[in-house]
């Protein structure tokens, strides 16, 4: 039994040892391996030189550098700006935080795929986006991790029940206005 595992073990030395001086002896630049490539964050991304696609061995194209984002509207009236926040009403009664900027928005498309950005009084806020028509809604979002209490915590917890509807917008004398339920947000072009 004990010749058994000595040798069990000899052959997966073995074989972890083929495996790192495979991958040592692969040379930067040449089909197969990957580089590092640095990011605009200045942190080392691996990405791969070139690949094959193994189902039809047809190179794949390679990406370097960071996704592509371009700004992407709400509607095809509203120019494509970040927005500030000009008005917002909770069950029909004024919501006077809202009203001096404190909400800040945009779309954007990132490798053909929409995002929404949110800057409030306590913490970003972003998540995938569809649109169809004039209705926008949101996927999983992401809260940055600022931990607000009292009255920004308040206004960020109203501002996830808002996002968590489907969202009707209108572009009107240049508002864009956000409706979600018996909640409206209304902004502005910056």
């Amino acid at each position: 039994m004990d010749r058994f595992w000595r040798l069990r073990i000899g052959i997966s030395v073995l074989a972890a040892a083929l495996l790192m001086t495979s991958c040592a002896t692969t040379p930067s630049g040449v089909p197969g391996s990957a580089a590092s490539t640095p990011t605009t964050s200045g942190i080392a991304a691996t990405s791969t030189i070139a690949s094959t696609n193994s189902v039809s061995n047809s190179p794949v194209p390679a990406t370097s550098g960071p996704p592509q984002e371009t700004c992407a509207a709400f509607l095809p009236t509203a120019p494509c700006s970040t927005y500030r926040s000009v008005a917002a009403t909770s069950n029909g009664m004024a919501l006077p935080w809202a009203a001096a900027g404190t909400i800040k928005v945009r779309l954007s498309s990132v490798e053909g795929t929409l995002q929404l950005a949110m800057k409030t009084d306590c913490s970003p806020i972003s998540g995938p986006a569809t649109i169809a028509g004039n209705i926008m809604t949101l996927g999983k979002v992401a809260t940055g991790a600022s931990g607000c209490i009292g009255i920004a915590g308040e206004h960020e917890a109203w501002i996830h029940e808002f996002l968590k509807r489907s969202i009707a917008m209108t572009h009107t004398q240049d508002t864009l206005t956000w409706t979600s339920g018996t909640n409206t947000l209304s902004f502005r072009a910056e």
